[in-house]
């Protein structure tokens, strides 16, 4: 009888012993001044290879884990959305949106996907990027763009109520008006 008490304590023992030595993960706090930029970011996305993407209002920041690199964007705009899909950085902006692609050297460059519209409403702004399979949507207010990675073609849904928001669920792809 005294052996199964003296188990059951070193049992009690290990599990307490074994809660206890599990670790938060580190948590590191970045300042403007460390990573050069505004102090307000929009969106945060990462790549494969570890990278950390950032929608900020001076630009997109990159971090590879050891330095910050501040890339400002095309139209010199606030940067409110960002996804990395495969090699590409996606970012939307003012009037602006389009993707990243890293040259021989490692640096960003630039490639407009709104260029290629013709109608964008006045004062647009791309609140939000996501992927799914082989097209990426762009939202902003009043429409969502539907880009085509194959095809680099486009469709475009419009709204007469502002979209509020527009999140991927599985394989679909839902959003939402105002009321």
């Amino acid at each position: 009888m005294l052996t199964h008490k003296y188990l059951i304590y070193i049992l009690l023992f290990l599990v307490f012993v074994n809660t206890n030595a599990q670790e938060f993960p580190p948590i590191e706090i970045y300042t403007p001044k460390q990573y050069n930029a505004e102090n307000q970011n929009w969106g945060i996305s990462q790549s494969s290879d570890k990278y950390i993407y950032v929608a900020n209002n001076k630009g997109l920041l990159e971090y590879n884990g050891a330095k910050w690199q501040l890339y400002s964007s095309p139209n010199e705009t606030i940067i409110r959305s960002v996804n990395v899909v495969r090699d590409k950085i996606y970012t939307g902006s003012y009037m602006q949106f389009g993707y990243w692609k890293k040259d021989d050297f490692g640096m960003l460059s630039y490639t407009s996907l709104s260029d290629k519209i013709n109608n964008l409403v006045e004062d647009e702004q791309f609140w939000n990027i996501i992927n799914l399979n082989q097209w990426v949507l762009f939202e902003s207010f009043n429409r969502i763009y539907i880009y085509d990675t194959i095809t680099d073609s486009f469709k475009i849904i419009n709204s007469d109520i502002n979209i509020t928001k527009m999140f991927k669920v599985g394989e679909e792809v839902y959003f939402q008006k105002a009321n």
